[in-house]
């Protein structure tokens, strides 16, 4: 169908820009370059949708230095991450009829002592909205009992003070022969006291809650003991196991060379409720009369591998990929508001200083020779110190060193424009210096900006990762010269975690790459010498 004359296709942007496209993707290298930064623009606008986890540098969300899970396949038999106790919801109450014992209570010893003082336990299964499952542990103390004590107890023991105390337990196979490489135990519990041990302040001193790890060969290792105050509000607990009690608890059930210590790949975690022997001295325990109930929910154990998510784990435990996603954002806000700013005070500077001449210009000249005998790195460095290490006066820092190039490009275009028959022309006929500068001079002297314009983007990006690389830059914000400066001061290298050190690199290197691709083809598209060429 003929295009009606007039239609906006005959306009001359239109026809400008056709003629503009048809010569640029006749250059391969600059599409290339566009479809890399289109990809890294769509890295930073959907990085929350992208990102598995908070990219906060000092978020640790698994142990550090994990290789990429992607790596595994090179490591048959390798521990997976995952959840291992059966029932972390306590759903299921505990059947005899479950060869691992999902949630049995235990009383340790005697149920009862003195004269009704008990251990009892039971198991909630939440009946509706708001209601949710536990384990209920309860200690009743009469006055005038006191527990049967461990008289003699053995320095660092692992168990409680008295003979008798009451738990629940869940038991897993581990179906590995390696030490997970971290393990996370967390639960939440909530605590009633009625009685002397409420209204008695020390009353919370007379019991603790524990957690312990039990092989299968009997072994117990307490990997948690509470401290009051107590609520009835419940209360979250996370225990980090430290790498002795990892090893006492699972090397039994691993092949370390001398056989394995236990009959059966079996450890059990168990949380128990028990007297203390605080106020035995005092005689307390002789008018006593009360209970302590505490109730358990959301029991889980989370055991970490060598391997963990789509680039592995920082020095700080942090997830890499949710930080290298959210570092692309950084990276191209500061590259491209800095080089607009840098570029925009370039441009006024060099077209006052090329149109007016004289004075006015020697003294601009003057400004910009001072700034570019200056090393740039170290100005900024004082710079960022003196300013803060915010995103704002980044971009401010890097402009102020940036600008000075472009104001000598478009002082030697302007300087070749001014004396031109249109501006004359349009001095004759009475206009303003502003208005033939704007008007006039500043639309002849753009196309060879743009080029200049995408090479700036460049020097933003590496004098922002320079500059965090340094240590100058916000160290709550996830950028790829952060992670980089993290990797170097904990070892990334020596600790055999490449994956920290070639990734950020790797993503500096391809953004600005493709600026300068992108600036090379326009370069040679606008520029009428190298066109000929």
């Amino acid at each position: 169908m003929p295009i009606e004359k007039g239609s906006w296709k005959d306009s001359n942007w239109y026809v400008s820009l056709s003629g503009f496209w048809r010569e640029y993707r006749r250059h391969r290298i600059g599409v290339a370059g566009i479809l890399v930064i289109l990809l890294f623009f769509g890295m930073a606008i959907f990085a929350p949708l992208l990102a598995t986890y908070d990219p906060s540098p000092n978020n640790k969300i698994a142990p550090p230095f994990l290789a990429p899970a992607w790596t595994q396949v090179f490591d048959p038999g390798s521990v997976e991450n995952g959840q291992y106790l059966p029932d972390p919801t306590l759903s299921t109450p505990y059947s005899a009829d479950d060869p691992l014992g999902t949630n049995e209570i235990v009383v340790y010893g005697n149920p009862t002592y003195g004269n009704g003082s008990s251990f009892t336990g039971h198991h909630h299964i939440a009946t509706g909205p708001g209601d949710h499952n536990y384990v209920s542990l309860k200690w009743t103390h009469q006055a005038g009992d006191e527990p049967r004590f461990n008289l003699l107890p053995t320095i660092g023991s692992d168990m409680p003070d008295t003979l008798d105390f009451i738990y629940f337990k869940q038991s897993f196979e581990w179906p590995y022969e390696r030490l997970p490489n971290d393990v996370v135990v967390s639960f939440n519990f909530s605590t009633y006291l009625t009685g002397d041990f409420a209204s008695n302040s020390r009353g919370g001193l007379m019991f603790k809650i524990y957690v312990w790890l039990i092989d299968s060969s009997g072994n117990w290792r307490m990997i948690y003991e509470s401290y009051p105050p107590y609520t009835e509000t419940i209360q979250g607990r996370l225990i980090d196991l430290n790498w002795f009690d990892i090893l006492e608890g699972w090397k039994g059930m691993v092949d370390t060379g001398d056989g394995q210590e236990d009959p059966t790949d079996v450890l059990t975690m168990a949380i128990g409720l028990a007297p203390t022997l605080t106020f035995r001295t005092d005689n307390n325990y002789d008018h006593f009369d009360g209970s302590v109930e505490a109730r358990f929910s959301h029991v889980k154990l989370y055991a970490y591998g060598d391997y963990f998510g789509i680039m592995g784990t920082t020095d700080k435990g942090g997830d890499a990929w949710s930080q290298l996603v959210y570092g692309s954002r950084i990276s191209l806000i500061i590259g491209l508001l800095a080089t607009a700013l840098s570029t925009a005070v370039g441009v006024i500077v060099g077209m006052v200083a090329g149109y007016f001449g004289g004075k006015t210009d020697e003294i601009l000249m003057r400004v910009v020779d001072f700034l570019l005998v200056i090393p740039g790195l170290p100005l900024m460095m004082v710079l960022a110190a003196f300013l803060g290490p915010t995103i704002q006066n980044i971009i401010v820092v890097i402009a102020i060193l940036g600008w000075t190039g472009t104001s000598r490009l478009i002082r030697s275009q302007v300087l070749a424009e001014k004396n031109k028959a249109y501006v004359e022309s349009a001095r004759a006929i009475g206009a303003s210096d502003t208005y033939i500068i704007f008007r006039h001079i500043l639309p002849n002297v753009t196309p060879i900006l743009f080029a200049n314009i995408t090479l700036g983007v460049v020097g933003a990006i590496l004098s922002e990762a320079g500059l965090s690389f340094l240590g100058l830059t916000d160290p709550s914000e996830p950028s790829w010269g952060r992670m980089l400066a993290d990797a170097r001061a904990s070892g990334g290298f020596s600790n055999g975690a490449w994956w920290v050190v070639v990734f950020p690199g790797m993503m500096i290197t391809a953004l600005s790459l493709a600026f300068t691709f992108v600036g090379h083809t326009l370069d040679q598209v606008l520029n009428p010498r190298l066109r000929e060429r």
